[in-house]
Order: C-alpha cells, then sequence, then structure tokens
C-alpha cells in the first residue's frame, strides 16, 4: 500500500490527490466487525444455569420426556426463560419478551381461540409454579417443535445450540450493519487519533447533543444525526465527520459532493468544522468530480487517505495539537 510522508496531504495540490484518491478505492466496506456480532451471544452468561439445565431433556426416550419435563420445570421454574432463545426471535423482540413482554401466537385449529399468550419471565412462574401451568408451557414446548428438536436432533449442549441461533440470526442484523459498515470500519482510526491527542469522540449523536458544550446549535439542525463528532473541550473545538460508501447503484457522485458542500457550509456557520470520508466504486473515473469535491470541501479523503496521515495531519491542524 502507497502511504506518503507526514505533513505530505494538505499541501498537495487538489489533482494530485484526487489522483491518489481515485487509486487506492475500496472494494469492500467490510470489517471484520461487519460479519457477527458477537455481543448477541455474550449476553447468554445470565441464562448459564438454566440453559446448561435443559440439556437433562436431549435424547430423552417419549416415555419419559413429558415427565423430565415438569421434573425440571418444577425444579427450576426460571428455565422458561431460556424458551425464547430455542427459536428465531430477534434480539429486540427476544429481550422484551423474557423481560416483561408476551409472546402471542395464533390458534390454528377450528375450536382454539384466535390467539394464546405465552409470558417467559420465570421468576413469576416460580410463585404459581402449578401443574396446570406447567402444562401449558409443555404445550407450547411440543407445538413450537422444541420437544422433536431435544429427541432427534440435540446431541450434548444446549449452550452450543443457542450459540449458533443466535449467529444465524444475525444475518438480519447484517443487513442492519450493510448500511453502517463503513462507520465500523472507519470507528477505530477515528477513535484510535482521539485517545491519542485526548479528544473527546461522539458518534451518532444528534447535532443538539452539542449544546451541553456551549454551541449554539441552529433549530434546522439540533435533529440531524452526526456519523461522528470530534470534540476539544479545553479550546471549544468541534468538527463533524461523516463516512460513507458508495458502490455504484445510483449514486451520483455530483449530487453527493453537492450535499456535502451544503453540509459544511450549514456546519461552519455555527463554528463547527467537517470531514468526509468517502470511498467505493462510484468515485472510478470521476477525477473531475474529485477535483470539484478537493475545491470546495476543506477536507475530503477515503479510507486510504484517512488512515495513511492525512486524518491525523488535520486533526492536528484544527485542534491544534
Amino acid at each position: 500500500m502507497f502511504r506518503w510522508c507526514k505533513s505530505m496531504y494538505l499541501s498537495m495540490s487538489k489533482e494530485e490527490i484526487a489522483k491518489q484518491f481515485e487509486a487506492n478505492l475500496l472494494k469492500t466496506n467490510r470489517g471484520y466487525n461487519y460479519y457477527v456480532d458477537w455481543s448477541n451471544v455474550s449476553g447468554l452468561e445470565e441464562y448459564k444455569i438454566e440453559i446448561h439445565a435443559l440439556d437433562v431433556l436431549i435424547r430423552t426416550p417419549e416415555n419419559n420426556f413429558k415427565k423430565q419435563f415438569f421434573d425440571l420445570i418444577k425444579k427450576l421454574p426460571t428455565v422458561i426463560s431460556v424458551f425464547p432463545f430455542l427459536f428465531a426471535l430477534g434480539k429486540t423482540e427476544r429481550d422484551s419478551v423474557v423481560r416483561n413482554g408476551e409472546l402471542r401466537i395464533i390458534g390454528s385449529t377450528m375450536d382454539s381461540n384466535d390467539y394464546e399468550v405465552f409470558h417467559f419471565n420465570g421468576s413469576k412462574l416460580q410463585e404459581h409454579c402449578t401443574d396446570e401451568n406447567i402444562e401449558e408451557y409443555y404445550l407450547f414446548f411440543v407445538n413450537m417443535g422444541l420437544k422433536q428438536l431435544f429427541q432427534d436432533m440435540l446431541e450434548k449442549s444446549v449452550m452450543d445450540y443457542i450459540s449458533g441461533v443466535l449467529v444465524g440470526l444475525d444475518s438480519n442484523g447484517r443487513k442492519n450493519r450493510g448500511g453502517t459498515a463503513f462507520e465500523l470500519a472507519c470507528e477505530p482510526i477515528i477513535r484510535k487519533l482521539c485517545d491519542k491527542y485526548n479528544l473527546k469522540l461522539l458518534t451518532q449523536k444528534k447535532f443538539k447533543y452539542l449544546s451541553n458544550y456551549g454551541l449554539d446549535i441552529k433549530e434546522d439542525m439540533t435533529n440531524r444525526k452526526a456519523d461522528f463528532i470530534i470534540i476539544n473541550e479545553a479550546k471549544n473545538k468541534c468538527m463533524n465527520i461523516e463516512v460513507n460508501f458508495f458502490n455504484g447503484g445510483g449514486s451520483k457522485p455530483e449530487e453527493i459532493i453537492d450535499a456535502y458542500i451544503n453540509r459544511q457550509n450549514e456546519l461552519e456557520a455555527i463554528q463547527i468544522k467537517f470531514a468526509l470520508i468517502t470511498d467505493g466504486n462510484c468515485w472510478k473515473g470521476t477525477t473531475n468530480q474529485l477535483v470539484k469535491g478537493f475545491s470546495h470541501l476543506k477536507y475530503l479523503m477515503n479510507f486510504n487517505l484517512a488512515k495513511s496521515g492525512m486524518l491525523e495531519e488535520i486533526i492536528k491542524k484544527e485542534f491544534e495539537v
């Protein structure tokens, strides 16, 4: 990878830096942290006892399964808190169901109610752990297919199974992270520089939050959200860094540049500096637009330029560190 010496980028001509920008475009915006959000799995520690207790049901014969289920619930009613981890509930819905919510299942038989309601707060079941209540959870277990899972599919560990379910469910998380993948990739670079120069870093904050630091934010900007905001409280200096990855698909470079020129002008009017980190194949063959960008945007860079020293030059200059 080509690297320049320190304090080089800001002294380059617009044409030179545009060529450097275009020569080092990323083909993907996905870093290690895009593929799996391991925090989904790390939250299982709270339910470690209940999860391991469920192992007793694995490969239990048909003639003994129901008795084993009842014995387990009677001895450890909180085990029902783990049930929502056994099937495909998204994290937000699952947390709501486990803590204090309810799960509604539409009744599918002619004589059933429109829906059945199940609660999975194990602590509450402890207070009313009757055979009738346990029977409801047993029928849920059967109808949801969990009985078959434990009898015919699982071999050894419920913990391993749940971990796999949560990682698999994270395909939806990846869709959500797709829009923020480039932010996830850029954040470590920005954070490292903020730590190096003792600057405060805010992520995904609305501009109105800056009023806490004595900045007068105009009403039409208060609810806009910034990707990153760097603050030097001692010198009352602030910078917004926006990061975006454009890989074609209808993105028009001239419209992108114009939009960020407007953002810069709005922020400069309230004494906030602006920098843009952008990348992707959208910028291939757009030297003229890039030259325009470098002419009107004070700080424009791609991922390679940012991590090769340009962002550090900018921070040192603007925050006088």
